[in-house]
């Protein structure tokens, strides 16, 4: 595989120095002309062309570079000879033809391996995404919950193996219940605080977050750009309710109130469809966190 780097021009695009890339094994090199690049883990070599004496195509498709030197006090790991193999014969080719052309035209140093240089790169873990951590957490408040109401439920009532079964059921679908109702009520109290304090303006609708989609835009949440009236600009900014119809109007001007407060709190105009599907949400969450309360009310009593 080789890959260059280009210029742009006014009328085509001129190659400069190619970067020549050869990936396998666990091993990835990359030759810019002047220097190799080894990479294998957590580890990365930097060979100038002036440390290889010499490097050759081997009969079974790989490329042999050897260092100039002898490699008896050397401490940086590769070694006196790097091997190194690509996923076909086209990129090995072009890969030897970059490097053994360079190799070729620069005198070798007396001691190459006092050139080379090895950086090790600190282990770490990768970030994880707030979506991720978000998820976690919320496992994390589960399984405490789920344990503590397990363990209250085997001291109030005995039988183990009910109370474990019932709060895997029952607590997990409570919860699940007072998750919805808790959205609700979010929703409902960014829309009071906006019915209280909230300024009126025209904006712009850039985009929409949609949480469900089938047949309309059942749960399409605009994306708002406006100015408030002390002139500070918001951008992507969500409604708390979703758009008035089933037709696309995640785009164009629009009128929204914003809470002076909080700007990031704004939303559209409130419509009798939105109320509708709110009521129709809450409705299994009110079913669900009511036998979650009447379960924990019956080991109270028992």
């Amino acid at each position: 595989m080789c890959t260059y780097h280009l210029i742009m021009s006014s009328d085509r695009a001129l190659p400069v120095t190619p970067v020549t890339v050869l990936t396998r094994g666990g091993t990835t090199a990359r030759f810019d002309g002047v220097r190799l690049i080894v990479v294998r883990g957590r580890s990365t070599w930097t060979v100038p062309v002036r440390a290889l004496e010499y490097v050759e195509l081997t009969d079974d498709g790989a490329i042999r570079a050897l260092i100039a030197g002898s490699a008896d006090s050397a401490d940086h790991g590769l070694g006196a000879v790097v091997d190194l193999r690509g996923p076909n014969r086209s990129a090995v080719e072009a890969f030897f033809g970059q490097l053994s052309s360079a190799v070729d035209r620069t005198p070798s140093a007396a001691d190459g391996h006092a050139l080379v240089r090895q950086h090790v790169r600190a282990a770490g873990r990768a970030p994880l995404s707030p979506g991720l951590r978000k998820g976690l957490r919320v496992a994390g408040l589960i399984l405490l919950h789920h344990t503590a109401l397990f363990v209250f439920g085997v001291i109030a009532v005995g039988y183990p193996w009910l109370v474990l079964f019932t709060v895997v059921t029952t607590g997990t679908l409570g919860l699940a219940g007072g998750l919805v109702l808790w959205r609700v009520g979010r929703r409902c109290r960014s829309l009071w605080l906006l019915r209280r304090r909230g300024i009126g303006v025209v904006g712009e609708a850039v985009g929409h977050v949609r949480i469900w989609s089938k047949g309309g835009h059942w749960w399409e949440f605009s994306r708002m750009d406006f100015v408030t009236v002390d002139g500070r600009r918001m951008k992507g900014v969500p409604s708390v309710v979703t758009v008035w119809s089933f037709s696309d109007a995640s785009r164009g001007r629009v009128e929204l109130s914003y809470d002076p407060e909080n700007p990031e709190r704004a939303s559209r105009p409130l419509t009798a469809g939105f109320s509708l599907r709110t009521l129709i949400l809450a409705a299994p969450g009110v079913a669900l966190f009511s036998g979650y309360v009447v379960t924990f009310a019956l080991f109270l009593e028992v």
